[in-house]
């Protein structure tokens, strides 16, 4: 699975990606991933490219990923340059995750959220490699998916 993850600094990408490394090695998947910080501490982009149980290198050639995650929805175009299927968090989903936790934890209430509507890693293997107060935030995330009746992966085109 080849995997392009996209924000802006500040927004926790390699915090993120960090979370999925973990959990696709808990899951006996090999992992190579390359991060690109750039301006990062100026509000720059921050993109990781990961490969999971493929390839010799973490570099994913433009328009292969079989999935962009967006951290920064302005970042849709630029996404687009590496894949078709672009993962992006709704507004209301940003702003649900400010009000439900502590601002330290909105990347593991995302990561709920974005674990509970594709469906790619176990969330029990998440909840495995987090401390106590990132698990409540992840299952929060998840929970609300679940009571949103959510759809799987949200993909523009």
């Amino acid at each position: 699975m080849e995997l392009v993850i996209l924000g802006k600094g500040g927004q926790g990408v390699l915090f993120f990606s960090k979370i999925l490394a973990q959990i696709a090695i808990e899951e006996g998947e090999s992992v190579k991933a390359t991060e690109i910080k750039g301006m990062a501490k100026k509000g720059g982009v921050v993109e990781v490219q990961m490969k999971i149980g493929e390839g010799y290198s973490p570099k994913i050639k433009r328009g292969s990923a079989d999935l962009v995650i967006l951290l920064s929805p302005d970042l849709e175009a630029y996404g687009k340059t590496f894949g078709e299927k672009i993962f992006t968090f709704s507004k209301e989903e940003i702003e649900k995750a400010f009000k439900e936790v502590p601002l330290r934890y909105v990347n593991t209430y995302l990561m709920g959220i974005f674990l509970a509507k594709t469906g790619i890693f176990d969330i029990n293997k998440a909840l495995k490699i987090l401390d106590e107060e990132n698990q409540k935030s992840l299952l929060k995330g998840y929970a609300y998916v679940q009571s949103q009746n959510g759809d799987f992966t949200k993909r523009r085109d």
